[in-house]
């Protein structure tokens, strides 16, 4: 169960609906934990291209590493899209409802940067977060993709809660369907990716794709495209 409330959070969008044009390029990342540095290394491999190319996070972009506040205003700056994490929801929670017990669990998982930055920065980190969503639906090159920070072993993404309060956990939180390794449904998309359950190389949980490594050495990015024509070619 949920440790901490919900309150801030409920003014976030559940599911956002994005479509990006087939002649983009589409690149998704998964936990960067406060490394601006770890995370433009790995566009640089991937030859992302900045304001060209399109760059959605899965959330859990901040804590742990030093550059928190420069990761959210470089993502701002290149119009890149996220979702929010269980490390987002706790900042919301810490720095909007005053939460005692979020903020003693954000300050001792990484968020302690929080008290070397100035008041309007927090506020305008969470201002940011309060404007994003728990999901994206993507729509591309003719497939749909479902992209959240993690998920319960069964979701529909064609008719996902209107209210927030209520898919914090499965969205921002749960760890069942990674432990378990055991997929219910994922209906209303072609396929859906995920951070959150750390893991040394991107594993398939049936059309669940979990791509957290970073605890690993470094973030994964994956080019959407090519993980389409992958997908499509393993199915000849």
């Amino acid at each position: 169960m949920l440790k901490i409330g919900a309150n801030a959070i409920k003014k976030v969008t559940v599911q956002k609906t994005l479509t990006i044009d087939s002649v983009k390029d589409v690149y998704v990342v998964g936990d960067l934990d406060g490394s601006l540095s770890g995370l433009q290394k790995a566009l640089i491999r991937k030859g992302f291209v900045e304001h060209v190319d399109h760059l959605i996070c899965l959330g859990d972009m901040i804590d742990r590493g030093s550059e928190s506040v420069q990761l959210i205003q470089y993502l701002s700056d290149i119009n890149a899209d996220f979702v929010l994490g269980n490390h987002e929801h706790l900042m919301l929670e810490s720095i909007i409802s005053q939460d005692e017990t979020a903020m003693h669990l954000w300050s001792s998982n990484g968020g302690a940067w929080h008290h070397d930055v100035d008041k309007a920065k927090l506020d305008s980190v969470c201002n940011l977060f309060l404007n994003s969503s728990l999901s994206i639906r993507l729509e591309y090159r003719g497939i749909e993709i479902g992209l959240s920070h993690t998920l319960p072993p069964s979701w529909n993404w064609s008719s996902p809660p209107e209210k927030s309060e209520g898919t914090v956990e499965s969205l921002l939180w749960s760890r069942e369907l990674f432990k378990s390794q055991k997929q219910s449904s994922n209906i209303g998309v072609n396929f859906s990716i995920h951070g959150h359950n750390s893991t040394q190389i991107p594993i398939w949980i049936g059309n669940t794709y979990h791509i957290d490594t970073n605890y690993y050495g470094r973030p994964t990015v994956v080019n959407l495209g090519n993980l389409i024509d992958e997908r499509e070619n393993s199915k000849v």
